[in-house]
C-alpha cells in the first residue's frame, strides 16, 4: 500500500470513529466493532475483551455509568519473542460549549480535522491502526500489538488498568498515542495524591448554636493554616527533569475542587471536610507524600487545638521511562530519521495510562500526533500534516525495534 492511500486510510478512520460519543459508556461496542471491521479486512488478528460486569460496577462510580459494558480490542500482526504495544483510549470528555462545528461530525478546514476526540485521542489510534495495517503485509520479525482502551479519562481502572493488572499485558514496549506534540516524547507524568481533609465540631439544631461546635467556622482557620504551611513546605521542592510546563517540576497542590458538609441550612455541622489535590513530581513516590500529609495534620491539630483527620480518596506514582532505555532511544531514532529533528524528551504535566505499565517496570512512552494543550477543549482539531508524519515515525519505530532484534 501506497503511504499516500495509507495516509488518506488513517483519515478515513478517523472520521469515522469521531461519529462515535464514547462519553462514559456510550458507543463503545459500536466503535470497538468499527475498529474490528477495518482491521479485519486487512488482514489483522483482532480479538474483543469483555471487561467483566462485575469487575466495572466494583471500580466505578455511579456517575461513571458502570452499567454500560467496557470492551478491550487487542489486534496483532508479526511474530517473534519482542512485543510491541501501542496503546489508545478511545473514550472522549464531553464536548461542552463553544464549538463552531458539531463536535461529532468531523470537518476538515485548512488542513486540520475537528471533532471531539480529533486530538485526544482518536487520531492517535488511527495512526497506528494505519502502522499495523503497513505491517500486516509485511510480516515483521516482532510482534506489533495494538490495544484499544475504554476510560482512560476516568482513570483508566477499567481500561489499561485492567489489560495490565488483571489481563497480565507484559509486552516488552509500549507507545501510548496520547497528542504529545510531533516533536515531544514524554517519559513521564506526575503522579497524585487525591485526599480529604475532614474537621470536626459538634453538630446542633440551627436554632440552638451554643449547644453545637460549628465545625464550618472551625474549618475556615484550619484551611487557611494547612494551605499556608504546606505550600511552604513543599515550595522548595523541585525536580531534576524537563517537563511540558516549567511550574509543573515543582509539586502542586489543588484545595477545595470538592467540599463536604451537612448540606441543611438549619444544621450547626459537626463535620465539614475539604479536597486537595497533591501532584508528585517524579522523585516523590504516594507512600512518603501520604507520610508527609498526615504529619502535617497531626501538627496542625495539636498546634489549633482544632481536630481533623485526612481520607486519601486516590494515589499513584509518577510514572518514568529512563532516556537510556531502548524504547526512549528508538523512538527518538526514529523521529531524526522521518523529521530530521531530535525529539525534546520531556514529563507530562497531566497523568496518562503509563502508569500501570511502569508499576510493572514496563518500558513505556508516549508519543502521538495533536499539538499540546488543544485537548479537552471546544473546536478541538488534529493537524492532518502530523497525524501523517506519526504514522511514518510508528512505522520507522518498528523497523528500529526489528533491526535489535536481530
Amino acid at each position: 500500500m501506497l503511504n499516500e492511500d495509507l495516509f488518506e486510510l488513517a483519515v478515513k478512520i478517523l472520521s469515522e470513529s469521531i461519529k462515535y460519543r464514547t462519553i462514559l459508556g456510550e458507543d463503545y461496542e459500536n466503535i470497538v466493532d468499527f475498529y474490528k471491521d477495518v482491521l479485519s479486512s486487512y488482514g489483522v488478528h483482532v480479538t474483543i475483551h469483555r471487561v467483566p460486569d462485575e469487575y466495572v460496577e466494583k471500580n466505578l462510580p455511579v456517575h461513571y455509568n458502570p452499567s454500560k459494558p467496557r470492551f478491550i480490542l487487542i489486534a496483532r500482526v508479526g511474530s517473534g519473542d519482542k512485543v510491541l504495544q501501542f496503546n489508545g483510549h478511545y473514550d472522549v470528555v464531553p464536548p461542552g460549549d463553544g464549538w463552531k462545528t458539531n463536535p461529532f461530525e468531523p470537518v476538515i478546514i485548512e488542513n486540520k480535522l475537528y471533532g471531539r476526540g480529533s486530538s485526544d485521542m482518536k487520531g492517535g489510534i488511527a495512526a497506528f491502526l494505519a502502522a499495523m495495517i503497513y505491517y500486516a503485509q509485511k510480516e515483521p520479525n516482532i510482534v506489533v500489538e495494538g490495544v484499544l482502551v475504554p476510560d482512560e479519562e476516568i482513570g483508566g481502572l477499567t481500561g489499561t488498568g485492567y489489560l495490565v493488572r488483571e489481563l497480565g499485558s507484559r509486552p516488552d514496549w509500549v507507545v501510548i498515542a496520547e497528542p504529545s506534540g510531533i516533536s515531544n516524547v514524554y517519559i513521564g507524568h506526575r503522579g497524585n495524591v487525591w485526599f480529604m481533609v475532614k474537621v470536626y465540631g459538634k453538630q446542633a439544631h440551627g436554632s440552638s448554636p451554643w449547644l453545637g461546635d460549628n465545625a464550618f467556622e472551625k474549618m475556615l482557620i484550619y484551611a487557611k493554616t494547612f494551605i499556608d504551611e504546606y505550600r511552604a513546605k513543599i515550595n522548595s521542592k523541585r525536580s531534576s527533569f524537563i517537563y511540558e510546563h516549567p511550574e509543573a517540576s515543582k509539586p502542586t497542590i489543588t484545595p477545595g475542587g470538592l467540599l463536604l458538609s451537612p448540606g441543611a441550612v438549619n444544621v450547626v455541622p459537626g463535620m465539614v471536610g475539604f479536597s486537595v489535590d497533591r501532584r508528585l513530581i517524579i522523585e516523590e513516590n504516594i507512600e512518603g507524600v501520604i507520610s508527609e500529609v498526615k504529619d502535617l495534620v497531626s501538627e496542625i491539630n495539636n498546634k489549633t487545638g482544632i481536630y481533623s483527620e485526612v481520607e486519601i480518596l486516590d494515589a499513584s506514582n509518577p510514572a518514568y521511562t529512563p532516556p537510556d532505555s531502548i524504547i526512549v532511544k528508538s523512538i527518538e531514532l526514529s523521529i531524526r530519521n522521518v523529521l530530521g529533528t531530535k525529539p525534546s524528551l520531556i514529563i507530562c504535566t497531566g497523568g496518562l495510562d503509563l502508569k500501570y505499565y511502569s508499576e510493572k517496570k514496563i518500558e513505556a512512552i508516549a508519543y502521538g500526533p495533536g499539538a499540546i494543550g488543544i485537548a479537552h477543549k471546544p473546536n478541538e482539531y488534529i493537524d492532518l500534516l502530523d497525524l501523517k508524519k506519526s504514522i511514518s515515525v510508528y512505522i520507522e519505530l518498528v523497523k528500529n525495534l526489528e533491526l535489535r532484534t536481530l
